[in-house]
């Protein structure tokens, strides 16, 4: 149902995931969305699609939001953040040296190997702050030196944004698919608009359309609108594999509280910080739709 990953609330080797206080390291501003990088004492590596709750040290917020691993090095983690709610307001505010509580890596990610595995190409999809597992994953593309070494002949990747101002956050993509074709992987970019301030002036559901063959792999993350829109595109196409990072409001992040439950499509039900948030098309998308829970804030 889901891509194989530690379950949430456990890291690689089923050790609980720790709570840390962390230290912002760079806070730098792309556009209408913030890349916020973090020095996190004892970071054990995430997935790609894998998330954490952050948490100013001093927030006026009960709970922690919920935002995708963008990149790491080392105990340098980033995270792409839209400024959308008092949460991600009071992260995006953080100054250098500010602390900010984080747990995790949690939940399911994508498995490398499973969307490059015997594919010709990998068509990486996203909508607005959704580009955020995307560094991480590209990252992991063409590597040698990791515990899931993956293959794939071409790398397409689309991002469709609202704006030019949020499509600054492509950025971080842009750099990691450059690196990915420095190893020899070739690798594609199209960025759109849907105001047509940058790029095309279409949705990114219309540039897959376009550029979907049979037998592609796709790793997906965006608005509910967006994944629903991509799983009817895959229906139509023969020997598809599609993977679903999936947006839900999230509270406790380790499946206690059921706050993200999602319907699926045999009609049992998932939680997404637990059983996700990376889902099969089949696992979500075969009959019905929709999130249970508001969108969460990435």
């Amino acid at each position: 149902m889901t891509a194989a990953s530690a379950p949430a609330g456990e890291q690689a080797g089923g050790l609980p995931a720790a709570r840390s206080l962390a230290r912002v390291a760079a806070n730098r501003t792309l556009g209408s969305l913030v890349w916020l990088t973090l020095e996190v004492p004892g970071w054990p590596g995430a997935r790609p699609g894998q998330f954490t709750l952050l948490q100013a040290q001093d927030s006026r917020c009960f709970l922690g939001r919920a935002l995708s691993v963008a990149q790491e090095q080392g105990e340098f983690v980033s995270f792409l953040i839209a400024p959308v709610g008092e949460g991600t307001r009071e992260l995006c505010a953080l100054r250098e040296g500010e602390r900010v509580w984080v747990l995790g890596p949690l939940g399911n990610g994508f498995d490398v190997r499973a969307l490059t595995g015997g594919r010709k190409r990998l068509l990486v999809v996203a909508g607005g702050v959704g580009a955020a597992p995307f560094p991480l994953l590209l990252s992991r593309l063409g590597c040698q030196d990791v515990s899931e070494p993956a293959e794939a002949a071409e790398v397409l990747v689309l991002l469709g944004f609202r704006d030019a101002a949020q499509a600054a956050g492509a950025q971080p993509v842009i750099d990691a698919a450059a690196a990915l074709q420095e190893r020899g992987v070739m690798c594609r970019m199209d960025v759109v608009t849907e105001n047509g301030s940058l790029g095309r002036a279409e949705k990114v559901t219309e540039t897959l359309q376009r550029d979907l063959r049979p037998g592609d792999g796709l790793a997906v993350c965006g608005p509910w609108a967006m994944c629903a829109a991509v799983a009817r595109i895959c229906a139509a196409v023969a020997d598809m594999e599609a993977w679903f990072s999936l947006e839900a409001g999230m509270a406790c992040g380790v499946g206690s509280c059921h706050g993200c439950v999602i319907p699926l499509a045999d009609g049992t039900a998932a939680r997404v910080c637990r059983e996700g948030p990376v889902f099969t098309t089949q696992a979500v998308f075969s009959s019905g739709f929709g999130p249970a829970a508001g969108a969460a804030e990435r």
